[in-house]
């Protein structure tokens, strides 16, 4: 499989291997511009910084952290 970039065709292992001589700060930057294509690909929304989400927890739940406990314990 070749793929066009800038103009030039590069095979998969090359782009690999390309991929692999960037920067730390440039692998980051190419690992969220991907993140961000897939998301778009599969119509996911971005998290905004700014707003508070809940998340459970079960911190505050004893009898479900029991019933966790006695599935596991039947493993």
């Amino acid at each position: 499989m070749e793929t066009k970039i800038l103009g030039h065709f590069m095979s998969h292992p090359e782009l690999l291997e390309k991929l692999q001589q960037l920067s730390h700060d440039e692998k980051l930057e190419i690992l969220q511009f991907l993140t961000t294509e897939l998301a778009k690909e599969e119509s996911l929304r971005a998290l905004d910084n700014s707003t508070a989400y809940r998340a459970w927890s079960p911190y505050d739940y004893g009898d479900a952290a029991q019933k966790l406990m006695s599935l596991l314990k039947e493993e």
